[in-house]
């Protein structure tokens, strides 16, 4: 975990400085209200509840410049103001991590595609994506928040009042982007997302996609300069850059032997491996070409999982009932996405 430190003690006396820390709890002290891991607290008692916004005071020694943490001596949402929204969201994060245990690997993946989450996800399951050139999938961005804005458009248009969809997908991005956290994919898919509703409700001129990108990668360098060294910050601006540079060309290229439909999702994939591959070989020494192809087949299918899983929550809070049911037809599309996964991670990569 990374954590801003506000003070220090040891020893020698105190101190305090501003900076970010990368911080080793134990998983004893972490899992205990998690369900179902080795340290969940229906094996054992105590334990302490941590999550994105809380204020820790740790013991423990520096090794490495790492601090790690032998005992949490106090956990608590203290800091600045919007506590109780702060402890609101953890508990949420909480109870929603407990609903997709239920749902076994299909609730596993589902909270990772809409929460950020990976501790119920298959460590071999996320190798496979990474070896398909599907990690970008796994990663919170600008898919998951055009699914959303969709989901309010079809509610919008139900009502026949324009600006109130708008509001709609404001309101429905704006929630799930506090609920599943700022990463550097997400901040930048939300800053143009927002951009792009802003233009829309007052009706002045339209950006280019160019334009909005731009002012989103100077407006996420100023709030979160930290992000310029993120590797996902990295993939993600050059993925889209990618797309939006090349992916005419590509398209015209595509459309002489392809459908149109896959024409445009070959042309998309492609320009954003033509930006994002030397990245790739920089920081992992390997890249998966085969990833343009899978992106086209499984992309969909994660779009109508995370469709799927979104209705299933809503009806699991109508009829708790129907939980159980749901957690079948859910892993249903889970077994197809890893069949379909597993197949694509078959393919050999580029390595250097």
């Amino acid at each position: 975990m990374d954590f801003m430190v506000l003070n220090a003690e040891s020893e020698l006396g105190k101190g305090s400085g501003s900076g970010k820390i990368t911080l080793y709890i134990r998983p004893e002290i972490v899992e205990a209200f998690f369900p179902g891991r080795l340290y969940s607290i229906s094996a054992m008692k105590g334990g302490t509840f941590i999550e994105n916004g809380s204020l820790l005071s740790v013991k423990g020694s520096f090794l490495r410049g790492s601090f790690y943490a032998d005992q949490v001596i106090s956990c608590s949402f203290e800091k600045e103001g919007f506590v109780k929204l702060k402890r609101f969201r953890a508990l949420a994060r909480l109870q929603f991590k407990r609903l997709m245990y239920e749902w076994k690997d299909g609730g596993g993946l589902l909270l990772s595609l809409l929460s950020g989450s990976r501790e119920y996800t298959e460590a071999d399951l996320q190798d496979n994506f990474r070896k398909a050139g599907l990690s970008h999938v796994l990663a919170l961005s600008g898919m998951h928040l055009s699914i959303l804005m969709g989901i309010a458009v079809f509610f919008g248009k139900k009502m026949k009042i324009y600006k109130l969809m708008l509001v709609f997908q404001f309101l429905s991005i704006t929630v799930f982007v506090w609920f599943a956290g700022f990463s550097p994919s997400l901040l930048r898919a939300f800053i143009c997302s927002i951009v792009l509703l802003f233009e829309e409700i007052t009706s002045v001129r339209k950006s280019s996609m160019i334009e909005v990108l731009s002012f989103s990668f100077l407006v996420q360098s100023v709030l979160r300069p930290d992000d310029l060294f993120s590797l996902g910050f990295i993939l993600s601006y050059g993925a889209l850059i990618g797309i939006l540079l090349f992916g005419n060309f590509f398209r015209r290229f595509y459309t002489r032997f392809t459908p149109k439909m896959l024409a445009q999702s070959l042309s998309a994939s492609t320009g954003a491996q033509a930006c994002t591959v030397p990245v790739s070989l920089k920081y992992f020494g390997a890249v998966s070409p085969i990833g343009i192809i899978s992106t086209v087949f499984v992309s969909p299918l994660i779009s109508i999982f995370i469709y799927s899983g979104l209705v299933f929550i809503i009806l699991c809070l109508l009829i708790p009932g129907l939980t159980g049911l749901c957690g079948i037809f859910l892993n249903l599309l889970y077994n197809l996405i890893v069949i379909l996964v597993s197949f694509f991670s078959k393919f050999p990569l580029i390595t250097i």
